[in-house]
């Protein structure tokens, strides 16, 4: 091969255009890195790190061979990334805005070192938001289905009402319902059901009630109200939502913090 034929082969590898416009950077930018900058340590720290990844991925640890590859691979990449952060590569991209701002807010987002909560910190939360922690009202009653319309409903009282039985239309639900909570009873009647039950009064048949399904005679025979939470019997649920209100506060309040040190101008097109 003749050293024409040979010198052309090369300036089509791709390594060589790679190679030659880093040097055409290097000449156009010049070398603005200082020495400490062009210094990079793989300390013992950082290849246990990298040893330790392998061995999560792959359930063994990494042959000297395998940790050598693995520790090039590493040089590689933060050089790329130094260059790359050199020549502004990571300027106007959206992606790296984004992963940058979810590591910024990880960074205020963890909980670790967020002190315990005591007895007293934690009931003044579950007062103040004790919507979040109450728990169901439970009824008795029984019902009788009418069909989707209430053409019946006049005569269906009247009977029920003088101690007769009136069985209604058919339905696969039961004719009688005891301490059921509102949330199951909304499963099965739809979300306005339990609403209706806390307005009927005691041992009276009364209706039409509707429901997701129809409409219903319904006597309620008993109304248990939700009981105030206790603290003690739901106390990790508590502490669990203080936790997710103080991470967000203080996130808020990094962020505030941050912001404070920009002066944020912002031009709207006309």
């Amino acid at each position: 091969m003749n050293p024409g034929s040979r010198g052309a082969r090369l300036l089509r590898e791709p390594l060589v255009h790679f190679a030659v416009l880093g040097a055409l950077i290097f000449v156009l930018f010049g070398d603005a890195t200082s020495a400490g900058e062009r210094r990079i340590v793989i300390d013992a720290a950082r290849v246990e790190r990298i040893a330790g990844q392998f061995t999560q991925n792959f359930r063994r640890a990494p042959s000297p061979s395998e940790l050598d590859a693995l520790i090039r691979d590493d040089v590689k990449e933060e050089v790329y990334y130094r260059e790359a952060l050199r020549l502004g590569l990571d300027r106007d991209d959206e992606v790296v805005r984004r992963r940058m701002r979810v590591k910024m807010e990880a960074s205020a987002d963890t909980a670790e070192d967020i002190s315990a909560p005591d007895d007293a910190t934690l009931q003044r939360w579950l007062d103040t938001h004790s919507d979040r922690f109450a728990g169901e009202s439970t009824y008795s009653f029984d019902q009788r289905y009418l069909g989707p319309a209430p053409l019946r409903a006049s005569a269906g009282l009247e009977l029920l009402r003088a101690g007769q039985d009136y069985p209604g239309a058919p339905i696969p639900l039961p004719a009688r319902f005891e301490n059921t909570g509102a949330g199951q009873t909304a499963a099965l009647f739809g979300d306005a059901f339990p609403t209706a039950l806390d307005r009927l009064p005691l041992n009276v048949w009364s209706g039409p009630v509707a429901s997701g399904l129809g409409q219903h005679l319904v006597r309620l025979r008993r109304r248990e109200p939700a009981a105030p939470p206790r603290l003690a019997a739901i106390r990790q649920r508590v502490e669990n939502d203080w936790r997710a209100a103080m991470v967000r506060e203080r996130s808020e309040r990094a962020y505030r913090t941050l912001l404070d040190r920009y002066a944020v101008v912002v031009e709207k097109p006309q």
